[in-house]
């Protein structure tokens, strides 16, 4: 994948599960009692603080959908509801077919949307590329990123931890991995999954993902432990149930 296309795709970040329900089990966003992990930097001291930040910091680069759905979030104590979180997604997908490409397919886990898998085209010489990272970067700015994050740690980061730390806050708070698992562990693991994939030579095949998933210290088909990962950007860990998606026509 084009190194600047990966960067806007991994800035995008989404996730799945096809109604907006709690995940089975104890929820992530039910428990808030901080772990081992909770010295790291948080994004702010509650989600109205950070929904205010967001608005303050971001409020020319969004349309007016998206500004109109975080000033709602803000009035809701920083939340923003199920119907707005489908409204910024719409919105965003209507701007890509708007700029002459085919809408992106989606899918869900636990509620939060994971984007498709670009597929490169043959005829995307490097001037079509660039334009349609560009269209991308400009869809997903101006309609749904913040919201996506917002959203997000709504869901399942209630201690508004930042970086790789609030999965493994999450996966504490719901006995998910032993007490003593730390932050190298998980980097560590996360390494590993992504070398088994990579030294394959059938990444996409199904004994692969069996290989890489019994690497892990969580269990990848626990409805928690996912709504653990995609919420707070470690959605890396499902890209093989993805939908692809070929934009050009």
């Amino acid at each position: 994948m084009h190194k600047n296309l990966k960067a806007i795709l991994t800035s995008i970040g989404i996730t799945l599960c096809i109604t907006c329900t709690s995940a089975c089990g104890t929820s992530p966003s039910a428990i808030t009692e901080p772990s081992v992990e909770t010295n790291s930097p948080k994004y702010a001291d509650s989600l109205l603080e950070m929904a205010q930040q967001t608005l303050d910091q971001n409020k020319d680069t969004m349309n007016d959908t998206q500004r109109e759905i975080i000033e709602r979030a803000i009035q809701n104590d920083g939340k923003i509801s199920d119907a707005d979180y489908e409204r910024a997604w719409q919105s965003y997908n209507q701007c890509i077919v708007n700029k002459g490409y085919n809408p992106q397919p989606l899918t869900q886990i636990e509620g939060i949307y994971l984007d498709g898998v670009y597929m490169p085209a043959n005829k995307a010489d490097d001037a079509l590329q660039q334009k349609f990272e560009s269209d991308l970067w400009s869809c997903t700015t101006e309609n749904n990123r913040e919201v996506q994050h917002l959203y997000s740690i709504s869901k399942g980061n209630p201690n508004l931890i930042a970086g790789d730390a609030a999965a493994v806050d999450c996966l504490h708070r719901n006995n998910l991995v032993p007490k003593n698992y730390t932050l190298k562990e998980f980097t560590q693991e996360k390494e590993q999954y992504d070398n088994i994939h990579a030294e394959s030579e059938d990444p996409a095949s199904l004994a692969t993902a069996q290989k890489a998933a019994n690497s892990l210290s969580f269990d990848l088909n626990d409805n928690t432990t996912k709504l653990c990962l995609v919420a707070n950007n470690a959605q890396y860990f499902f890209d093989n149930i993805r939908p692809q998606w070929q934009p050009f026509k």
